[in-house]
């Protein structure tokens, strides 16, 4: 069971590394635009006879815009295949080397009138997925709701109820006060786009302005958790250098993709008992403001029994099971006594953000405090410490051929005890004292177009420098006809077998996909 413990400890990493193609603004989808009618034309005025009445001029009442529907909607498919294969046959947690998707989109966008908006989408996706010779070869088909809501307009407040995107801070991808939403950590780290990535959770979001402010107040009733692999996939939280402590070749693999997300959690927050978001911002040039998150946090907080960590650890290096402490499980589980936990904290998140254009470049900042977040020590079990995160980001905010964004991701965790090691954000060495614990992260993307835009050539890459790991996906898009583009990508994952990066570092591959939009 140890591992099922360390399947939480890579929530940071995986967060941190869902990058987007491009930075945009934090703010919210915006409405259709309002149709407007034509002017009415001039007329010349003609003289009248004398002592004739004025005629009374007509009047004739405005006839309400009629309804209009857009369609919208995209076919996704690409295959991957491993750099090199690193996974001997028949192990557990052997590694993957071959994958296929197909990914669909299906919505319709209806503009009832000037105070009404309706929005509907439906998503789909079938994975296919094989280890060497075709072993443990799979696939499964999932379908899911996107956007899906209601919009109001008035000239005070907005309103809006359904499926949706809540956008919280300044910086697009890595905002820390942007954690309404869950996120699929089941995308790739580099080639997956944030649209896949985020998902679109039940709320109600108001919004409006007051003079010179706007302002957002967010409700999201029904707990949503990240979406994840435990094991058996390339993105899975547990990866091949973990040392395995239950063998998944014991679960068919027809099966074993649709139990993992309840694997790691014994219960969920309950209904209503929600996520509360409000947000103030100035709407000048220079753009300021604040938040406040009340949230369910969105991974599991996962505890192990000491003594079936003892039994875990003794089974994944080969030695002797201790019979006493064997024998004391089994009394215990047969009394009925709960030996394994997975449930979700609840945290504050208190938020400044800003952003401004200088020249052709958006620049933004966020700043979060938490007063207690979860993080897991060494072996592997949760730990609470406040947190301080920011994130500085310059991006593209005019047309060009060259399009670029740069971020940098900064957590400090005081009061880290001298016996504690937070896995994967610090190094085995930072034992010894009392201290604060830092990580740092650098993300960015450079893209530049040719022949008049239908040849793309993009890179994205990542870099932490405490464990000097790095990730790097090189991307060249080809878009020869007006709806249809093909592109062909790579991912390399490089460092040590811990640190962020180089724990993904049997995940190298090479990709080739095509999307095609309907509408």
């Amino acid at each position: 069971m140890r591992p099922v413990v360390a399947a939480a400890a890579t929530l940071l990493v995986v967060l941190l590394s869902q990058v987007d193609a491009g930075a945009v603004d934090g703010g919210d989808v915006a409405p259709m635009a309002i149709e407007g009618f034509e002017p009415i034309e001039a007329f010349v005025e003609t003289p009248l006879d004398a002592g004739a009445a004025t005629p009374a001029i007509e009047s004739f009442e405005t006839a309400s815009a009629a309804p209009t529907v857009r369609l919208f909607g995209s076919v996704r498919a690409d295959t991957s295949v491993d750099t090199r294969f690193d996974s001997p046959r028949n192990v557990p947690f052997a590694e993957n080397v071959a994958e296929g998707r197909l990914r669909a989109s299906l919505g319709v966008d209806v503009k009832v009138n000037d105070r009404v908006r309706l929005v509907l989408e439906g998503r789909a996706q079938v994975r296919l997925a094989t280890q060497r010779e075709f072993d443990r070869a799979k696939g499964f088909f999932e379908p899911l709701l996107g956007d899906a809501y209601v919009d109001f307009y008035s000239p005070k407040v907005d309103l809006r109820v359904g499926n949706q995107r809540l956008a919280l801070g300044a910086n697009a991808a890595l905002a820390p006060a942007d954690s309404l939403n869950s996120r699929d950590l089941r995308e790739s780290f580099v080639a997956g786009e944030l649209e896949d990535t985020l998902l679109p959770v039940p709320a109600i979001r108001a919004q409006g302005t007051v003079g010179q402010v706007s302002w957002l107040a967010a409700y999201v009733p029904f707990f949503m958790p990240n979406r994840y692999f435990v094991f058996g996939q390339d993105e899975a939280l547990l990866q091949p250098a973990l040392a395995p402590s239950f063998d998944t070749r014991r679960l068919d693999p027809s099966v074993e993709d649709f139990v993992q997300e309840r694997l790691l959690e014994t219960r969920r927050p309950p209904p209503f008992l929600g996520d509360v978001a409000l947000r103030l911002r100035s709407t000048g040039k220079f753009k300021v403001g604040g938040s406040w998150v009340w949230m369910n946090e969105k991974m599991p907080r996962v505890v192990v029994d000491p003594e079936v960590q003892v039994l875990a650890s003794a089974n994944a290096a080969g030695r002797p099971v201790p019979q006493a402490v064997a024998a004391s499980v089994l009394n215990r589980f047969q009394a009925g006594e709960t030996l394994f936990r997975g449930t979700y904290a609840r945290t504050h998140l208190f938020s400044l953000e800003g952003s401004t254009i200088v020249g052709p470049a958006q620049v933004d900042a966020d700043v979060t405090f938490s007063p207690r977040q979860t993080f897991f020590d060494a072996e592997f079990s949760p730990v609470d410490h406040a947190a301080v995160s920011w994130v500085l980001g310059v991006s593209q905010a005019s047309d060009s051929k060259l399009v670029y964004a740069v971020s940098y991701f900064g957590l400090a965790i005081p009061s880290v005890a001298a016996n504690e090691q937070l896995v994967l954000l610090e190094p085995a060495t930072a034992r010894g004292a009392a201290r604060t614990a830092w990580f740092h992260l650098f993300v960015g993307n450079v893209g530049y177009t040719l022949l008049d835009d239908r040849l793309s050539l993009e890179l994205r890459a990542a870099f932490e420098p405490i464990g000097l790991s790095f990730a790097v996906g090189p991307r060249v898009t080809w878009q020869g006809f007006d709806s249809l583009k093909l592109w062909l990508a790579a991912e390399f994952f490089e460092g040590t077998s811990f640190s962020p990066f180089g724990y993904l570092s049997r995940n190298d591959k090479v990709m080739i996909g095509a999307r095609y939009e309907l509408f």
